[in-house]
């Protein structure tokens, strides 16, 4: 029966595949990033894998050159090549980049180098550098962990595979003898080494698709965003108020919550525009915007619906806090002095609950819109609730007051 630890691999085939991996998914990152300049970290891993493969030929030198200069020279490549790496991890997630803290492995080698003892060590080399790339390993695991866009699902794979790569670098020190065993030139390698050797390739290989597929799910992320943003504004536009709030109106029908749709259209917005331009025009839907913004609770829908028209949905909200937080808007709306207008501009705003006849996002903007027309003919400037509904109000006169007050039917009526 053969035994398992008789080697099978040698180094140069070793070496030879790690460089062509390294190579190749180098080259594929550069060329992503060619197709999405916009990603710097793609060339930062590109160029890490580069790096790396130029250490791995020069480690592989090492079995015939004189090692006092290849062997240092490698391990410098192989640690700038993490630091690298790490960089990219960073700039991914749009954080500054500290050249000090790339150089700080290498330079931490070089040192090292100086040593004639630590040179003639190939146990302590294996362990000073399985250190240095395992440190810079796991810092680009916390860069993944606490970056932005949690959304993209690459992102946790890439986590665990660099937390995994970091421990069979960790786990080197231990072995270090077994290790350091060297067979003679032209003989295999052990199988420990080939299962490090293994691991380091297919760590080089997923990783690879892993970066590219973060940077791709990353570009999709922001392409959808600004298909649902409001590009002057900067709030959700009428497709991300319907997408958001029909599945939100839903789950607050479902757990028997009140709801209001507060539906806002400046005042004579026609006139702004002529008298002051598109520009002021333009300052005028902003400043809007980032009042409202500036009032509304976690869970709120806030959108731009059209030209000068703009949705609030609010969730466990009875008609009294609706009527006003819309009043609240327009008070502080008409107070707010805008560059380029003569008077300040003015907003009116209907106001519709949720009922039994208003159980979807488009008949609640119906039922607001209306509201709003009667705010408008009534002079502007103005807050209007929805028309009066007959409901049973189970003999509750406290609450039939409070439906003939307000003209629509109380939250907790609703469904």
């Amino acid at each position: 029966m053969p035994v398992l630890s008789s080697s099978f691999v040698d180094l140069p085939t070793l070496c030879a595949v790690a460089m062509f991996v390294s190579v190749t998914g180098g080259l594929l990152l550069l060329f992503a990033w060619m197709q999405n300049r916009s990603e710097p970290s793609l060339a930062l891993w590109g160029l890490s894998y580069l790096i790396g493969s130029a250490g791995v030929g020069l480690m592989a030198l090492g079995r015939t050159s004189p090692e006092s200069w290849s062997i240092c020279i490698a391990n410098t490549l192989i640690c700038s090549a993490y630091g690298v790496m790490w960089a990219g991890a960073r700039s991914f997630e749009g954080r500054r980049v500290s050249v000090t803290l790339i150089a700080a492995g290498p330079v931490v080698w070089l040192v090292a180098c100086r040593f004639s003892g630590f040179l003639e060590s190939l146990q302590s080399r294996i362990v000073l550098a399985s250190i240095i790339c395992a440190i810079y390993l796991l810092f680009s695991a916390r860069e993944v962990r606490d970056g932005r866009d949690r959304e993209l699902m690459s992102r946790w794979p890439t986590r665990a595979l660099l937390v995994l790569h970091a421990a069979f670098m960790l786990a080197r020190v231990p072995l270090v003898s077994f290790l350091a065993t060297r067979p003679p030139i032209g003989q295999p390698y052990g199988l420990g080494v080939c299962i490090m050797a293994f691991e380091a390739l297919f760590a080089t290989y997923c990783l690879a698709f892993l970066r590219m597929s973060m940077a791709k799910e990353r570009a999709e992320l922001e392409q959808r965003k600004a298909s649902l943003t409001d590009s002057l504004t900067g709030i959700a536009n009428r497709r991300a108020f319907f997408e958001f709030g029909s599945p939100l109106l839903e789950q607050t029908i479902a757990d028997r919550r009140s709801a209001a749709l507060l539906l806002f259209d400046l005042d004579r917005f026609k006139e702004v525009n002529d008298t002051g331009g598109h520009q002021t025009g333009d300052s005028v839907l902003q400043a809007f915007s980032h009042l409202v913004s500036t009032v509304t609770r976690p869970g709120d829908l806030f959108a731009r619906v059209g030209g000068e028209e703009f949705a609030l949905l609010l969730t466990d909200a009875p008609i009294a806090e609706a009527m006003r937080g819309a009043e609240r808007v327009r008070g502080e709306f008409a107070q707010t002095p805008l560059a380029g207008l003569a008077t300040n501009a003015t907003v009116s705003a209907g106001v519709a609950m949720m009922n039994e006849s208003n159980r979807t996002l488009s008949s609640l903007l119906v039922t607001a819109d209306r509201a709003l027309y009667r705010a408008k003919a009534d002079g502007r400037n103005r807050v209007a609730a929805a028309p009066l509904v007959l409901v049973d109000t189970g003999g509750d006169s406290a609450l039939a007051t409070d439906v003939a007050r307000s003209g629509v039917i109380p939250a907790p009526l609703a469904g």
